[in-house]
Formats: C-alpha cells, sequence, structure tokens
C-alpha cells in the first residue's frame, strides 16, 4: 500500500489542477469550430472547477475541524473548555482524519487502476 500524507496529495492536486483545466479547455476550443460544441465544453469544464473547487472546500472543512479540535484541547488545558467539548471535538478530529485517508485510498486507487489501462 502506498503511504502518501494528506497534505502531500493535496499539493499534488493542487499542483496539477489548474494547468490541467487550462489546458483541457485550451485543446477543445481550438478544436471545436462550432460553438455548441464551445458550450459544451464549458459546461465540461465548469462541472471540473465544481469538482475541484468541491474539493478544496471538503479540505479546507477538514483542516478545520483538526484546528478547532486542537483549539478546544489547549482550551481545556487551561480550564477553559469542559470534559465533553474536549471529547465532542476529539471525535470530530477523528471522524475527519478517518474520512480523508479513505478518500485518499480511494484516489490513490483510482490512480493506480488508470495507470493499469493499456492504451
Amino acid at each position: 500500500m502506498i503511504e502518501m500524507s494528506v497534505g502531500r496529495v493535496a499539493a499534488a492536486y493542487a499542483a496539477n489542477r489548474s494547468p490541467i483545466a487550462s489546458g483541457v479547455a485550451e485543446t477543445q476550443a481550438a478544436t471545436s469550430p462550432l460553438s455548441s460544441a464551445s458550450q459544451t465544453d464549458a459546461v465540461a469544464a465548469s462541472a471540473e472547477s465544481d469538482f475541484g473547487g468541491f474539493l478544496d472546500r471538503s479540505i479546507s472543512q477538514a483542516v478545520d475541524t483538526l484546528k478547532e479540535s486542537e483549539r478546544v484541547s489547549l482550551a481545556a488545558v487551561s480550564g477553559k473548555a469542559s470534559a465533553h467539548d474536549v471529547v465532542r471535538s476529539v471525535l470530530a478530529a477523528e471522524m475527519t482524519v478517518q474520512s480523508v485517508v479513505a478518500i485518499r485510498d480511494k484516489m490513490v486507487q483510482a490512480y493506480q487502476e488508470i495507470m493499469r489501462i493499456a492504451v
């Protein structure tokens, strides 16, 4: 199994997302002379950016959940948060990490499946 950190996956995604999306849009615009085809390409590019936006928002929410858990834990050390709040925030952070790891594993698995396709 490939071990990759979430930050490394997110950085690779961010580094490769914009050039691919713009390159695909430019290539499709150059090869499609019909305006309806251009509109279809624009819709496809929009859907792609929507997925990218969804992924960005999801990663940001996961990071915010982890930071909130750390903040509540530090507040509990100084006596400003209850044990209930700490347990709730730690469980939320644990579920977030498990979800991110599961998504990362699925992304790596999908990448490996794509790389096995004979061209």
